[in-house]
């Protein structure tokens, strides 16, 4: 099979497409021919050795952790999936590994796909909106009728975020700038703040939960824009965020500060199975705005690592998923 392998750290350069064997699955795992996968900074991070005290050195690696395909073999202890089945999920730490053909993923890190969803578009969603859910659902307790500040609204996280606010009954003030503030309109967001126009620490709105999609927010300044009893969640905790969330959790309701939390995302079966209900119900959706084949990995990448993204960027990799970037594809939005 294909698959991309990187012996090192480094740029995009480092990322090559090989030929390796086809894996067998273990007892309880699952062979996924993968038609898709999802691209998210975290490959660029880990491709670049941005995590390497986590990641550390053992190579070759892979890369991408979203995947859509369908069940080509199983395990013995696999009983409630067969042949062609179509599935969808993500791999969990840091080893990567679906921007290949084939893919081993345990059982419980994937769900059936939606109905109603394709190869590309299923790729782009099951870490993005997991972490969304996850850190709303989780993390925050995000309640209906609550207010809701998401920062990094636009991209991927923070996309699905607006999308599992809203159906969660929240209010949701979204912040972005340039092409996604028509983004975030589009995915239903109640108020949009160009925070080039309005810096953070200038609104006058308070709210109950703050999610925190991009990192690099001083506590200083977002802690001022809570309710009291507010809570703030973060994907990409700073080290003050991090070292104080276990004391205000004490601290909190006496000092009126807020809850502090960060996401550290799992792949659960229960969890993507709730996505997919949101997908059928009309009420979540992941907008792609470029696709790349594999022999372009590296070229995806660099376009992941940027800055200022909107909705998902997707690796296809199956004639089927080819297929379906050469017919166009309404879920594809124009950068």
């Amino acid at each position: 099979m294909r698959a991309v392998r990187f012996d090192r750290y480094g740029s995009s350069e480092v990322l090559k497409v090989r030929t390796i064997p086809v894996p067998g699955p273990g007892r309880n795992d699952v062979l996924v021919r993968v038609h898709a996968s999802g691209l998210n900074p975290k490959d660029a991070i880990v491709r670049r050795g941005g995590l390497r005290l986590l990641t550390g050195r053992a190579f070759p690696r892979g890369t991408g952790y979203d995947f859509s395909g369908e069940v080509v073999a199983y395990g013995a202890g696999v009983s409630d999936l067969t042949h062609g089945d179509r599935v969808w999920g993500f791999l969990d730490g840091f080893l990567g590994g679906a921007a290949a053909e084939y893919a081993v993923v345990p059982r419980g890190w994937m769900s059936r796909m939606p109905p109603r969803l394709r190869w590309v578009e299923a790729a782009a969603l099951p870490l993005v909106g997991a972490t969304a859910l996850q850190g709303l659902r989780d993390g925050a307790r995000l309640g209906a009728g609550e207010r809701v500040l998401i920062k990094g609204a636009s991209g991927g996280v923070g996309s699905a975020a607006i999308q599992i606010a809203k159906a969660l009954g929240a209010q949701v003030t979204a912040l972005a700038s340039g092409p996604g503030i028509d983004h975030c309109r589009g995915l239903g967001a109640d108020r949009v703040v160009d925070y080039r126009r309005t810096a953070p620490e200038f609104l006058e709105d308070r709210f109950d939960v703050f999610l925190d999609c991009v990192g690099r927010s001083p506590y200083r300044v977002y802690r001022r824009l809570f309710a009291r009893g507010g809570r703030w969640v973060t994907i990409a905790p700073e080290p003050v965020v991090y070292a104080l969330t276990p004391i205000s959790r004490l601290l909190a309701p006496v000092l009126g500060g807020p809850r502090l939390g960060y996401v550290a995302v799992k792949p659960r079966r229960a969890d993507l199975e709730e996505l997919g209900r949101l997908v059928e119900g009309g009420l979540l959706r992941m907008p792609v705005t470029a696709m790349y084949p594999l022999d372009e990995i590296g070229a995806a990448h660099d376009a992941v690592a940027g800055l200022h993204g909107r909705g998902k960027q997707v690796i296809v990799i199956s004639p089927e998923a080819l297929s379906e970037r050469d017919a166009g594809n309404e879920a594809v939005e124009v950068p």
